[in-house]
């Protein structure tokens, strides 16, 4: 029966720090893996984890024991995506090694994680846990102190909500002295580690940073949405206004039609800028489909518009024949952004510039 010794780098310092690739799979690229590690950081616990995991596999070949070992690797951003990337390296070493059961070697209880779906897939037989040992004198507490405040995990875990506490306290009793009033200091710290608590205990945190990138994206298109409804409320004001000027019912109806057309393309022109400026910051490329596109629109509104004016002059008395320029000055420029928008639209084909505008 073959038995499978594993070793868990959640976080993937294999691969961050050392830039080796996992699954590693036999003693002598595990042995060199952990030597490259321990020579870039040699205060990394995965080196130990390792090197424990070779020991644990050498006493079990002393034995008799049919053994190989494996290191598998996650992602730097712990989470699901790191056990995700650990499941399928997993399969691998399953697949290569075709063991009966497993000895799940760790460094610490955030490796262990990965019990469950490792349990699914395979007998684990036990599971070693790896302690470094420390000097216990006052100057080594310091160090260690000082080393792990530099430690990304642990700023994550244990520094971050420290701090946030002190900020929050200092900030509301300097606050409850400014204004005079009782000190609610304690609890809006509690308060506040009690809301980080449930983030992390439920985690929370893989849905919050998918919105926080969502709302990075979409922030640039806030500003151009607000203009576009001030252009539309501007727009139904204005045509509640014609309405109310004039004693004409079809010059009224006219009138409101020509403003809420107006007021409707430059506030869908906004929109596209928002939305091409927000494409542009996902794919650092510019959508230059929005410019055919908001030719087109210019167009058909003033083709629209010179017949809305044409009505004007055949049902409205008294328009004056002024209006006649001024239907074909509009046909006209709806003819001219039309030919802009189908030059534009071949020149970015031919020149390969196009970006899926639906992305």
């Amino acid at each position: 029966m073959k038995l499978l010794i594993l070793c868990v780098d959640r976080d993937n310092d294999l691969g961050k720090k050392a830039g080796l690739r996992s699954p590693v799979i036999g003693r002598e690229d595990c042995l060199n893996a952990a030597v490259s590690l321990g020579l870039v950081d040699p205060e990394e616990a995965d080196t130990n984890s390792i090197l424990s995991g070779i020991k644990v596999y050498d006493d079990y070949i002393k034995n008799g024991v049919d053994a190989e070992i494996a290191v598998i690797c996650g992602d730097q951003d712990v989470g699901i995506k790191s056990d995700q990337e650990l499941a399928n390296q997993i399969e691998i070493v399953l697949t290569k090694v075709e063991p009966k059961g497993a000895i799940l070697v760790s460094d610490g209880a955030e490796d262990e994680f990965i019990y469950p779906i490792l349990a699914s897939r395979i007998k684990i037989d036990g599971i070693k846990r790896v302690v470094v040992k420390q000097s216990r004198n006052i100057e080594s507490f310091y160090y260690m102190v000082a080393r792990s405040i530099q430690d990304e995990k642990v700023r994550r875990k244990f520094v971050l909500p420290v701090a946030i506490a002190l900020i929050v306290f200092s900030t509301f009793s300097l606050l409850a002295q400014l204004i005079g009033v009782q000190d609610i200091s304690w609890a809006v710290v509690f308060f506040t580690l009690g809301i980080y608590i449930i983030v992390k205990a439920y985690n929370l945190d893989e849905p919050i940073k998918a919105m926080s990138q969502n709302a990075k994206t979409a922030i640039t298109t806030i500003p151009f949405v607000i203009l576009a409804i001030i252009i539309i409320i501007a727009a139904l004001l204005a045509g509640w206004d014609a309405v109310q000027s004039d004693d004409v019912w079809e010059a009224r109806m006219i009138s409101l039609l020509g403003i809420l057309l107006w007021g409707g393309v430059f506030a869908i022109i906004l929109l596209g800028m928002g939305r091409a400026l927000q494409m542009y910051s996902r794919q650092n490329e510019f959508p230059w489909m929005f410019f055919p596109l908001v030719f087109s629109v210019l167009a058909f509104s003033s083709l629209l518009y010179g017949i809305l004016m044409l009505f004007s002059f055949l049902l409205v008395d008294d328009v004056g024949t002024k209006v006649v320029d001024d239907i074909f000055i509009f046909w006209a420029m709806g003819i001219f952004f039309a030919v802009l928008s189908y030059l534009s639209y071949n020149n970015i084909k031919e020149h390969g510039k196009s970006a899926d505008w639906h992305q």
